[in-house]
């Protein structure tokens, strides 16, 4: 091992922490540059909207309270910029490297406890994969609740994993609470849930599978297998009648959280969390509206709907996006699989891995649009398993964990030497597509080359719009012109909408423009075709069309000296704005350098 990796084993703490600083410093360095991609500016707009007290509430259009409601102080304090709304969510991908501390092996052990952690060289290859890995570098790098969902997860099953290793209830108070963090973040908290109940079934019953292995050799595999399974279960038994008593103190540190993200803020519900700080209101009313009210509104809402789309599409794209931003967790992933199946020796391995794969099949079915981000709910169980593989493919020759010994495998010698050929072939590609994934998208300006930017991205610098929209603030603001931006009417949108309100189609239109008119503060007002638009007493200075309308608000703003600018507002040119200007109402204090 090289001298940097032989210091790393001796000192894992110190290897963890600096890990931390280079995370850190990959998801903060210019994090306000990219602009704001469409999803980061409709959660922002009805943040901004709760700051200037309209109140806030959960609704399912933005997912989780958890990111506005931490973002909110920074608007106030920082300002509405895309720097404080990625901020909170960059520090917490930041730290995840931290967490790998939680699944190193405690240096004692005691009764009734299981011998489950990894060992240091496998703790700093962890906190190595948290910090590096390129989708979780970028979506750290984004306004969504993904990474925070994904943090929480982790750190909740490290504790837990903690909890079984030392025998210590107190990390199954602070396994509830990581679990309280991440049920107000985003609604597939559930299938974590799932996922969850269905890897401590592996758990328990994999030592049954392993003697029935045909290349274990074993002379009576059932009997040995259902002794294996008499075991486990008692270990699991003995382990849940351990921490048993700290469950219910676990349910309610859980709680705490629940009720202070998921409770109504201002007016715009009740009974709301400040009323019950003051009195005013019930805490039992208020925890079933956080608890309850919430299951009813998330249960009403599309995400719980059905899905009609193709499986194989849908599970082709998430499986690319997985490997191109997490090809060294799937490679490190698989290869501890492998020589798990040859040599039990990780008991978290197969079934945080039965976790990885019951994802890979499940995500297709549940999510209603293949994105990117969904790679990082993926990736999440396979982090542990891949630092496992990766630290046993630099301990020993590769070829040793490429496939398991037996003699009832035909050609068994051919096997191995294509194993070890395609392994090396993926690590060498595993080491060169980091730097390259990174550079490509979080270290760079989102280009077309950004394989991990999603369609809604805007490829264009975005502020000489923003500019204008800012100038625009003394002299009527902006006027959306067309029927690609219609709206019944310009307060519709005061609130995120409710089941039923049947606007938001409309209203998604207008993104990203909306967050920069609301973070300017301008007013708004709509014109729906020429003749509405020639008929106004007076029109904005600037005028927002879509490109199949410009040429009929060309015929009314030309004449009046207003010139027009194209902004490609989604990779691929799939979506566009045309911006009509009049430059000689705006005070050209900001500089706005054309973007055709």
């Amino acid at each position: 091992m090289s001298r940097p990796a032989r210091w790393a084993r001796r000192r894992p703490v110190a290897a963890v922490l600096a890990l931390t600083a280079l995370a850190l410093l990959l998801r903060l360095v210019a994090l306000g540059d990219r602009t704001m991609h469409w999803d980061e500016a409709r959660v922002a707009y009805w943040t901004l909207r709760y700051v200037r007290g309209a109140g806030f509430v959960y609704r399912p259009v933005i997912h989780g309270p958890f990111v506005p409601i931490t973002v909110a102080p920074l608007f106030r304090h920082l300002g509405p910029t895309a720097f404080a709304a990625r901020l909170p969510v960059a520090i917490l991908g930041g730290l995840a490297p931290l967490s790998a501390l939680l699944f190193r092996r405690p240096n004692i052990s005691t009764p009734n406890t299981l011998d489950i952690g990894l060992d240091d060289a496998e703790t700093v290859a962890l906190a190595a994969l948290l910090a590096v890995t390129p989708s979780l570098v970028y979506y750290s790098r984004f306004m969504r609740s993904d990474v925070p969902l994904a943090v929480f997860a982790l750190v909740a099953l490290g504790f837990a994993v903690r909890a079984l290793a030392t025998g210590r209830r107190r990390h199954v108070v602070a396994a509830g609470l990581f679990v309280g963090l991440a049920i107000p973040t985003k609604e597939n908290v559930l299938l974590y849930a799932v996922c969850a109940v269905g890897t401590a079934a592996v758990a328990v019953c994999w030592p049954a599978v392993i003697p029935l292995l045909p290349w274990r050799a074993e002379s009576e595999p059932r009997a040995a297998a259902t002794a294996a399974f008499r075991d486990s279960l008692g270990r699991a038994r003995a382990a849940v009648s351990r921490h048993l008593l700290a469950v219910p103190l676990a349910l309610l540190v859980a709680l705490l959280p629940v009720v202070f993200f998921l409770a109504p803020r201002g007016p715009a519900g009740d009974p709301t969390l400040g009323a019950a700080l003051a009195g005013e209101a019930g805490w039992l009313a208020l925890i079933e509206r956080a608890t309850v009210g919430t299951w009813e509104t998330f249960a009403s809402s599309l995400w719980a709907g059905s899905r009609g789309h193709s499986y194989p599409i849908y599970a082709g794209k998430l499986l690319g996006y997985l490997l191109v931003g997490a090809l060294p967790v799937v490679v490190g992933a698989g290869v501890a699989f492998v020589r798990e199946l040859r040599s039990p020796s990780r008991p978290l391995v197969v079934p945080l891995f039965a976790w990885g794969a019951a994802a890979m099949l499940g995500y297709p079915l549940a999510t209603d649009i293949p994105a990117p981000w969904i790679s990082l709910h993926i990736a999440f169980p396979l982090f542990v398993p891949a630092a496992v593989g990766w630290v046993a493919i630099v301990r020993e020759r590769a070829w040793d964990v490429a496939l398991p010994d037996s003699e009832t495998l035909p050609d068994s010698e051919t096997r191995r030497r294509y194993a070890r050929y395609a392994l090396a072939g993926l690590v060498v590609l595993s080491a060169v597509q980091v730097p390259l994934v990174l550079a490509a998208s979080s270290i760079t300006p989102p280009l077309y080359v950004n394989v991990l930017a999603q369609s809604a991205q805007p490829p264009d610098d975005l502020s000489p719009m923003q500019a204008t929209v800012d100038d625009s603030l003394d002299d009527g603001g902006v006027l959306f012109y067309g029927e690609a931006y219609y709206l019944p009417n310009e307060t519709v949108d005061d609130d995120p909408p409710t089941a039923g309100e049947q606007w938001l189609g409309w209203w998604l239109g207008r993104l990203p423009m909306a967050w920069y008119v609301e973070r300017a503060g301008a007013e708004s007002s709509y014109a729906r075709d020429a003749e509405a638009l020639r008929d106004r007493e007076s029109i904005p200075p600037v005028v927002f069309a879509a490109p199949g309308e410009t040429e009929e608000a060309a015929s009314v703003l030309d004449e009046r000296g207003y010139e027009r600018t194209r902004y490609e507002l989604g990779l691929y040119h799939e979506q566009a704005v045309v911006v009509f200007v009049d430059e000689s109402r705006l005070d050209g204090v900001t500089d706005r350098s054309v973007h055709s």
